[in-house]
Formats: structure tokens, C-alpha cells, sequence
């Protein structure tokens, strides 16, 4: 097989470029070219994933719902962090051990200074 024949039908990493999803989508490749492209859709699935997303995104009422399900979902993620909450308990134990040990330091040299 001739892979100079098929050179239109990839980008030079070797998957598939846009308007060879544009043509399988539309079913204008020859029979040998998609072949090829199957071929290369059963093994590659980055390429298939593309392929998903092309097919989705090929009309626009699919973009527009996708776009409002991907938005809610942002703000839904950031709308629960709420950093004012107070402070994370790894951070209040740590603060709590620190201050232990200062205390313990801090009578340790004043047990060494009262009593030479």
C-alpha cells in the first residue's frame, strides 16, 4: 500500500486531519480511503474520540447544548468551593502541634534558667 496515496487523509503525526473527518462524515471518500480511515478509527482512539466530538459538534444545536452543559457544570464546580469556609483541619493541626511545641520549649528553657 502506497502510503504517499494516502498522505491527504492524515496530518503528519499520523491521525486523522479535520476535513477527513469532514469527508468520512459526509461519506464523499472513495471506498479505499475509507477503508483506511476505518481502519485507522478502530485502532487510534484519539482519533475516534475526535470522531464523536465531530459528529456531536456537527450541528449546532448539539454545540449549543453541550456548551450549557459544560458551563453548569463549571459553575456548579466552583460555585461549592467556598474558600471562606475557614481553615482546612490539616492546617488546624498543624498550627495546633506548633504551638505545642513551643510551649514545651518554652518551659523546658525556663526550667534550665530557673535552676542552675
Amino acid at each position: 500500500m502506497d502510503p504517499l496515496k494516502y498522505r491527504s487523509l492524515f496530518n503528519p503525526g499520523g491521525c486523522l486531519n479535520a476535513s477527513t473527518f469532514s469527508r468520512y462524515l459526509d461519506n464523499s471518500l472513495r471506498p479505499a480511503e475509507k477503508v483506511r480511515v476505518d481502519d485507522h478509527l478502530r485502532h487510534c482512539l484519539i482519533c475516534s474520540e475526535a470522531l464523536e466530538g465531530y459528529k456531536r459538534h456537527h450541528s449546532n444545536s448539539f454545540m449549543k447544548s453541550d456548551l450549557e452543559f459544560l458551563s453548569g457544570r463549571i459553575r456548579k464546580r466552583y460555585s461549592t468551593r467556598q474558600w471562606n469556609k475557614g481553615l482546612p483541619v490539616s492546617i488546624l493541626i498543624s498550627l495546633f502541634i506548633f504551638l505545642m511545641l513551643l510551649l514545651i520549649i518554652y518551659y523546658i528553657i525556663r526550667y534550665f534558667l530557673l535552676n542552675p
